[in-house]
C-alpha cells in the first residue's frame, strides 16, 4: 500500500498547471468626498462572463485593508456595505481572471463587471470554500465544502453523484462499510453527526441500503461539513455538522434535463413561475437495477429486489427590497427483499418554509418552520414466523435568528425548537401463514430547545476570531411509564422492582455550549488555527448491528438515557501557493465524550419497553490529524488526503452486568486508523473528463472467536475475545469515470461511463465463524457486500436554459 500512495503522489505531483495574469485596475468614483458621511454606503452589482454573458456564482468580493468581503449569488449579485472612502476591491474566482478596481465612494453605488475565463475549458475536480483564499483565512478549523457540480467529477456507485459518497474521500470522513448508511467524522458515530437540509433537521436518507444518499445532485447547490467545530447556530449533535443547500429554481427561463442509466432515471425541470420574481424546481429520481439483480448466477440474489424514489420541489419567491421566501419538500423511499429471507422498507420527508430579509443596511432576519416525518420496517417474509417491524419519528421545527454586521464585526443571535413524537412500535403477522401476534411498544416524546450568541471579528489583517455560546435543553413529555430498579443493581429486566406512569414533564436536561476558533495569519497565505466547541445530543441512533441501517431507531434522552456531552478541540496549519492553486494543511484534532452509548451483548433493541436495560454509557475518546495536499486548478485537479485516527469507548459501571471488556479501553467499531484518498481529474480536450479515485483504509475491528469447547452431547460452544479486538481486512478500492459532453447534440447532453471497484476487489464488511463441513471447528468467513466489478452507463440530455 505504500507504493501505491507513493505512486499516487508522484503522478498528483507530477501534472504542472498554467500561469494567469491580471487584469489592470479599474476606476470608479460616486458622490463627492466632502461633507460629512456619518453612515456606510451599499455596494452592490452582478458579474457575469465576458464569453457567454451568463451570471458567475461564487465570486469573492474582498475590500482591501478592511478584512471583509462577500461572494456572488447563483445569479451573480453581491451587496456589501461599507464605510466612505477610498477603497481597493478585488473580484476573484477559480476559474476567472481576478479584477482589481480603485472605487471612492460617498454615496450608494452599483459596480458589474465582467470577468474572462482563464485558458482552459473545464477546471477538474475542485474543493474550495466561497473564496479562493478561505482555506487559509477561514477562522473556523475543519471546514469542507463542495458543490453539486464538483461531486459529479468524482467516479461514484452506478455511475451516480451522491454527496456521502464523495464526503468519504475526504480527509476525516470515513464509514464503516460498504452497506451502511451514515459517516463518520472524527472518530464520532454516525449518529453523532448532525443531518440538514436548508437548516432543516433531517433523521435519515440513504438509498440502497446506504450506498446512496437520498439527495438528488441535481437539485443540491452545494454542502457544507463542519468536522468538531460547529457554529452557535447548529447544535443538536456531538460530533459534526453537515448542511446540504437546494438550489433554487431559475427565475429567468424554463429549462430541465433527462437522465437515464444503469441505477435509475431522472428528471429535473426548473422556470419562472413569474419572471425575475417566483421560481419553481422540481427533481425526482427512480431505480431500476432490478434487471441487474437477475443478472447475478446466486439465486437468492436473482430472487431479489430492490426499489428506491426520491423528489424534491422547491419555490422561491422574491419579495423584493431585500426579502424572500422559500418552500420545499424532500420525499424518499425504499423497498428492499433479499431473496426469500428479510426485507427492509423506509420512508422520509422533509417540509419547510423559510423567510430571509434585510433589515436596513446592517441588518438582516430569517426564520424556518419545518415538518419532518420518517417511517421504516423490516420483515421476514417466510413461515410460522413471517412477521413485520414497523417505527418512526415525527417532528417539528422552528427557527430564527438575526445578524448585525459592520465591516469588521457580525453578531448572530437566535433561538430554536424542535418537538419529537416517537411512533409506537407494531409487531403484526406479514401473511395468513403466520402465526406471530399482534403487539405495540409506545415510544417516548421531547422538545428540544436552544438559545445561541455567536460573534465573529476581524482584528486587523491577520487575526480572525470566531466565538459563541449555545444554550440547550431537553425535556421528556408525556404520558409515559417510568420503570423503578432495585437500589444499589445494576438497570436490568431482572432489576424492575415498579412501574410508575407519569404525564406532563418526565425529566429536563440542560447545559452551556461554549465555543471559539482563532485564526492567526503568518504572512497572507499561511494561518494557525485554534478551536474548541462543547456539544450536547439528546437523541440518539439505537442499533447493534456493526454499522447504522435504515431500520435503526431513534431514542430520545430520558431518565435514565442521559444527553451525550462533548468538547472537541483543533490545532491546523494552512497553507496556500501560487494564487491559491495549490493548498497544504495539517489539522489534529481531540474528542472527549461522555454519556457515549454501547450496547450489551445480544441486546434486545425492537419492541423494548425498557430500552435502558439493553444499553451501556461510558466515555469516548478519539484523537489524530488530517494532511491535505489539494490542486485547485488547471487541466489536472485532485486532492491527497491522509487521515490517521483512534477511537475508543470505556464503560465505567461498577456493575458487571453494565460493563463492556471489564471496563477496559477497546475500539470503537469504526476505529479505522490509517486512511488514504487519492482523486484525480483530468480535462481531455475537447469534450471530456477523466476521474480516477483510490481510497485504502485500515480494516475496522472486530470480536473474534478465540477458541471453542464441545460439551457433553456435542454441543460446540465458540469462546469470544475481548470487544473488538482483532481486525478485519484492509480495505482497497480503485474507481474510474469517463464524461463525454456533446455526444449527439452540439449543446446539452453527455455520455459518462464509469467502473465502481475496478479491480474486482472482495473487500470485507465483517467476518464470522461456521463448522468447516464434517470438522468440530469453528472457522473464520468473510462477508463481502460488494466483491465484483461494477460498471455503469448513464446519458443525460438538458433543454431550455439561456
Amino acid at each position: 500500500m505504500m507504493k501505491i500512495a507513493v505512486g499516487s503522489l508522484l503522478i498528483f505531483l507530477f501534472f504542472c498547471f498554467p500561469s494567469f495574469g491580471q487584469t489592470d485596475s479599474l476606476t470608479f468614483s460616486f458622490g463627492k468626498s466632502g461633507g460629512e458621511h456619518p453612515k456606510p454606503y451599499i455596494l452592490t452589482g452582478k458579474i457575469t462572463s465576458k464569453d457567454s454573458g451568463k451570471p458567475i456564482e461564487g465570486v469573492g468580493v474582498h475590500v482591501d485593508g478592511l478584512f471583509t468581503g462577500v461572494s456572488t449569488d447563483r445569479f451573480g449579485t453581491y451587496y456589501l456595505t461599507i464605510a466612505p472612502g477610498f477603497h481597493r476591491v478585488v473580484f476573484r474566482h477559480i476559474s476567472n481572471i481576478p479584477i482589481f478596481t480603485n472605487i471612492s465612494l460617498y454615496e450608494n453605488a452599483v459596480v458589474s463587471v465582467q470577468m474572462v475565463e482563464k485558458n482552459f475549458e473545464l477546471e477538474g475536480v475542485v474543493v474550495l470554500s466561497d473564496e479562493p483564499d478561505r482555506n487559509v483565512r477561514n477562522p473556523i478549523t475543519g471546514v469542507t465544502k463542495l458543490t453539486a457540480t464538483e461531486l459529479r467529477a468524482i467516479p461514484a456507485f452506478l455511475g451516480e453523484a451522491d454527496i456521502f459518497k464523495g464526503l468519504q474521500l475526504l480527509p476525516g470522513v470515513s464509514s464503516v462499510g460498504e452497506g451502511t448508511s451514515g459517516i463518520n467524522v472524527r472518530g464520532a458515530k454516525a449518529d453523532q453527526n448532525l443531518l440538514m437540509m436548508n437548516e432543516v433537521l433531517v433523521l435519515s436518507s440513504n438509498h440502497a441500503l446506504g450506498f446512496l444518499s437520498g439527495f438528488n445532485t441535481d437539485v443540491t447547490e452545494n454542502f457544507t461539513l463542519y468536522k468538531g467545530n460547529l457554529p452557535a447556530n447548529f447544535g443538536g449533535r456531538a460530533g459534526s455538522a453537515l448542511n446540504i443547500l437546494m438550489r433554487p429554481g431559475s427565475k429567468e427561463s424554463w429549462q430541465g434535463s433527462l437522465g437515464v442509466g444503469t441505477s435509475n432515471g431522472k428528471i429535473l425541470l426548473e422556470g419562472p413561475v413569474l419572471k425575475d420574481k417566483v421560481s419553481v424546481i422540481f427533481g425526482g429520481r427512480i431505480s431500476n437495477v432490478n434487471w441487474l439483480l437477475g443478472q447475478a448466477r446466486d439465486l437468492d440474489i436473482k430472487a431479489s429486489r430492490l426499489n428506491f424514489y426520491d423528489g424534491y420541489l422547491g419555490l422561491n419567491w422574491d419579495l423584493g427590497k431585500g426579502h424572500q421566501l422559500e418552500a420545499n419538500t424532500l420525499v424518499t423511499g425504499d423497498d428492499f427483499q433479499f431473496s426469500d429471507q428479510f426485507g427492509y422498507e423506509w420512508a422520509n420527508r422533509i417540509s419547510s418554509v423559510k423567510y430571509k430579509g434585510i433589515l436596513g443596511e446592517n441588518i438582516s432576519i430569517s426564520g424556518l418552520l419545518a415538518d419532518g416525518n420518517f417511517d421504516n420496517a423490516f420483515f421476514d417474509p417466510e413461515g410460522v414466523d413471517a412477521a413485520k417491524v414497523e417505527n418512526g419519528m415525527r417532528y417539528q421545527q422552528g427557527k430564527v435568528s438575526a445578524t448585525w454586521a459592520n465591516d469588521k464585526l457580525a453578531l448572530t443571535g437566535g433561538f430554536e425548537g424542535i418537538y419529537y413524537k416517537g411512533k409506537p412500535e407494531r409487531i403484526s403477522p406479514y401473511n395468513e401463514e403466520s402465526a406471530i401476534q399482534r403487539e405495540q411498544v409506545g415510544k417516548e416524546r421531547g422538545l428540544e430547545y436552544s438559545g445561541f450568541l455567536s460573534l465573529e471579528y476581524e482584528l486587523g489583517e491577520s487575526i480572525g476570531f470566531v466565538g459563541g455560546v449555545r444554550y440547550s435543553g431537553y425535556t421528556q413529555l408525556g404520558p409515559d411509564t417510568v420503570y423503578q430498579y432495585n437500589p444499589n443493581s445494576p438497570i436490568t429486566g431482572s432489576e424492575i422492582i415498579g412501574e410508575n406512569p407519569v404525564s406532563g414533564k418526565i425529566k429536563s436536561y440542560s447545559g452551556f455550549e461554549p465555543r471559539f476558533s482563532l485564526r492567526q495569519n503568518l504572512n497572507p497565505t499561511l494561518s494557525i488555527k485554534l478551536s474548541y466547541a462543547r456539544l450536547f445530543q439528546y437523541i440518539q441512533s439505537v442499533s447493534n448491528t456493526f454499522g447504522p441501517t435504515p431500520i435503526d431507531l431513534w431514542q430520545l434522552s430520558t431518565t435514565y438515557i442521559p444527553p451525550q456531552r462533548s468538547d472537541n478541540f483543533s490545532l491546523g496549519v494552512f497553507k496556500n501557493k501560487k494564487d491559491n492553486s495549490w493548498e497544504y494543511s495539517i489539522d489534529a484534532f481531540y474528542r472527549t465524550s461522555v454519556n457515549q452509548v454501547e450496547y450489551r451483548d445480544f441486546a434486545q433493541i425492537f419492541l423494548n419497553p425498557h430500552m435502558e436495560t439493553e444499553l451501556v454509557f461510558g466515555r469516548g475518546e478519539a484523537y489524530g490529524a488530517e494532511f491535505l495536499i489539494k490542486k485547485n486548478i488547471g487541466v489536472v485537479t485532485g486532492w491527497l488526503a491522509y487521515t490517521y485516527s483512534r477511537s475508543f469507548f470505556t464503560s465505567q459501571s461498577i456493575f458487571s452486568e453494565e460493563q463492556i471488556n471489564q471496563n477496559k479501553r477497546f475500539p470503537s467499531n469504526y476505529d479505522k486508523p490509517h486512511e488514504v484518498n487519492f482523486i484525480l481529474s483530468r480535462k481531455m480536450y475537447p469534450r471530456g473528463l477523466f476521474n480516477f479515485s483510490v481510497n485504502y483504509a485500515t480494516g475496522r475491528p472486530v470480536s473474534a472467536v478465540s477458541a471453542s469447547y464441545i460439551l457433553n452431547g456435542g454441543l460446540l460452544v465458540p469462546d469470544y475475545s475481548g470487544r473488538n479486538q482483532y481486525r478485519i481486512p484492509d480495505y482497497f478500492r480503485v474507481d474510474v469515470s469517463y464524461t463525454v459532453e456533446k455526444v449527439f447534440i452540439k449543446k446539452g447532453d453527455s455520455l459518462n461511463f464509469s467502473i465502481y471497484n475496478l479491480f474486482g476487489r472482495r473487500n470485507a464488511y465483517s467476518v464470522f465463524w461456521q463448522k468447516d463441513g464434517d470438522s468440530q471447528q469453528l472457522r473464520p468467513y468473510q462477508l463481502s457486500i460488494l466483491g465484483s466489478i461494477f460498471p455503469s452507463i448513464t446519458y443525460s440530455i438538458k433543454w431550455g436554459g439561456q
